[in-house]
């Protein structure tokens, strides 16, 4: 299982400390090796590489993989560049137009919309969600008419009205906590942007 964290760095300290929480039953982790090095593209064809820390819980005996939130579970791409897909999407742009300008496989891209849209009302509740606990005012009422549209404008809402808070609870507990919206989203959705439920 993946645990989307706002900073690597700083969560490494804290699952040394055990101060990280098992998903599953609550208890403490503890380190356990590293998973194998990750290579990922990123926005203006970037690549990023990444080995993020392996932890076992201490009661359960589960172990998970510590992710950076500016990755994705099985994506070989970041957030950031899933995430410029989707807000193409929700501005009406169709996959051809979206692969062309993020320079992606046409296909890759068309099978990101269809999952996102498949879950699109799954991804607009996990937003309105946040919004109303964070900040009511922000989530607007304008009938976008198309599902995606309203997922991504909710969930863009969320990181948005969560960043202040999100700043001082991640600086509190892992140092900061990520700057961009995308990383942000990612982790208001555990990591599962285009399959929020277990079974999605």
């Amino acid at each position: 299982m993946m645990i989307e964290v706002a900073d690597a760095v700083a969560a490494r300290r804290a699952l040394a400390r055990r101060m990280l929480r098992c998903p599953d039953c609550g208890a403490a982790l503890k380190p356990w090796g590293r998973a194998r090095p990750r290579t990922v593209r990123d926005l203006g064809g970037g690549l990023v590489t990444e080995r993020p820390d392996r932890a076992r819980c201490t009661a359960c005996r589960r172990t998970h993989v510590v992710l950076d939130a500016g990755l994705l579970p099985r994506r070989a791409y970041t957030v950031r560049f899933l995430g410029q897909a989707l807000a193409g999407a929700a501005r009406g742009h169709g996959h051809r137009q979206i692969a062309a300008e993020l320079g992606a496989p046409e296909g890759t891209v068309r099978g990101w919309l269809r999952r996102a849209r498949r879950t699109a009302e799954e991804l607009r509740w996990i937003g309105v969600q946040a919004v109303v606990v964070l900040d009511p005012d922000a989530l607007s009422t304008a009938d976008r008419g198309d599902p995606l549209a309203h997922a991504i404008e909710a969930l863009v809402a969320a990181a948005a009205a969560a960043a202040a808070a999100a700043a001082v609870a991640a600086r509190r507990r892992f140092g900061h906590g990520p700057r961009e919206i995308w990383p942000r989203i990612a982790l208001l959705t555990r990591g599962r942007l285009l399959a929020p439920s277990p079974t999605g």
